[in-house]
């Protein structure tokens, strides 16, 4: 823009410079001509004139370019100046505005400048560039990738001698105090937007498939029970799903088994996904283990808010039953058990902040001997 109204200036200058010089001319050759009549208008001296126009004319050239390059120098220094003093104070302005409303942010900055931004701050901030580069990507590339972000979840674990039969082991239990198998029921609920129309359940004994599953961030939760659990997959004993609800709505279950496993669907519904407003999801399932398997572990599938979770094993001929937290924050974990005169065995685990994928709790046991 600035070099087209350059070019018109020049334009215009040029324009004017030779209209001053043709009309001089002119005056000059008419002057000449007319020099020698006796009229009055013989009189009119056109030549000075002429020569007055042609010496401006000329003139005005070296003057524009003069004075054009005193104006640049002028111009220069004067934004050099109010920039000198006002560059901390319009710097200060745009930090603190973009600090204070990210929509201000949102309006002139693309993904690429915003991953530049915080990159190279938070490479100032530890000190370290290619360290901040990778923690920043790798938090950013789990953020953007998941499809739901979880609030206030809820877990609620309880594990029970299992009856002999449905899909689990025939062998005899060691002791009378210690069961062949456990049966575990899972509760979860949390409040979400709705990132899928449909929810998935996949009991598998593939684990090909149940690492697939795990990668996929399509809505599917995945279920492994090993071979050597002598447990099969693709019956109900081994996993069920036995709720999905919506704001307290049931929705409907539906079920297909293959051989290796079995898939439970549920339809969230069109007007949730349409409102796209918060809901309280809860669902729950019920799985077998071995009981020598000696470890339960549950793993986050989405980017969860506050955990609270409890585990209940009373009356499962269990010793002691250790907590891993296995979930990566400054913020402590608060591990409570029930008090011996409550005669129950639970363990609370509430976790304080943002919990990413892959992390998670584990509970590790050991039997009554």
């Amino acid at each position: 823009m600035k070099e087209t109204l350059t070019q018109l200036r020049k334009t215009k200058t040029l324009l004017s410079v030779v209209l001053l010089v043709v009309a001089g001319a002119a005056l000059i050759a008419i002057g000449h001509r007319i020099q020698n009549i006796t009229a009055w208008y013989g009189l009119l001296p056109l030549t000075e004139l002429g020569g007055i126009l042609v010496g401006a004319g000329i003139l005005s050239v070296w003057l524009d370019a003069y004075l054009r390059r005193e104006q640049d120098q002028l111009e220069e220094h004067r934004l050099r100046s109010i920039l000198t003093e006002q560059a901390p104070v319009m710097r200060d302005a745009v930090l603190q505005a973009f600090a204070a409303n990210h929509d201000d942010l949102k309006r002139v900055a693309t993904p690429e400048l915003l991953d530049g931004i915080i990159s190279n701050s938070l490479a100032l901030r530890l000190d370290n560039a290619e360290f901040a580069h990778e923690i920043y990507t790798d938090i950013r590339d789990q953020a953007i990738r998941a499809t739901e972000r979880w609030h206030d979840a809820n877990l609620s674990i309880r594990l029970a001698p299992h009856p002999m039969g449905c899909g689990t082991s025939k062998r005899r239990p060691t002791s009378s105090d210690s069961p062949d198998m456990f049966s575990v029921t899972v509760r979860w609920e949390y409040t979400t937007i709705p990132g899928h129309q449909q929810r998935r359940f996949v009991c598998t004994s593939d684990r090909a498939e149940y690492d697939e599953l795990a990668n996929a961030n399509d809505g599917t939760t995945g279920w492994y029970i090993g071979p050597s659990s002598n447990v099969d997959a693709a019956t109900t004993g081994a996993f069920e799903l036995l709720a999905f609800t919506v704001d307290g709505d049931e929705r409907p279950i539906r079920r297909s088994a293959r051989k290796h496993g079995q898939t439970y669907s549920v339809a969230v519904g069109d007007d949730v996904m349409r409102v796209a407003e918060p809901v309280t999801i809860s669902y729950t399932y019920r799985t077998t283990i071995a009981a020598n398997a000696n470890m339960l572990f549950f793993s986050i599938e989405q980017p969860t808010r506050d955990l609270s979770l409890q585990f209940d094993y009373s009356g499962c001929g269990i010793a002691s039953v250790s907590t891993l937290d296995l979930v990566p924050s400054i913020r402590p974990t608060r591990i409570e058990r029930a008090p011996a005169k409550t005669h129950t065995d639970t363990i609370r685990v509430d976790l304080d902040g943002w919990i990413f994928p892959r992390s998670g709790v584990a509970f590790v046991w050991t039997l009554t001997e």
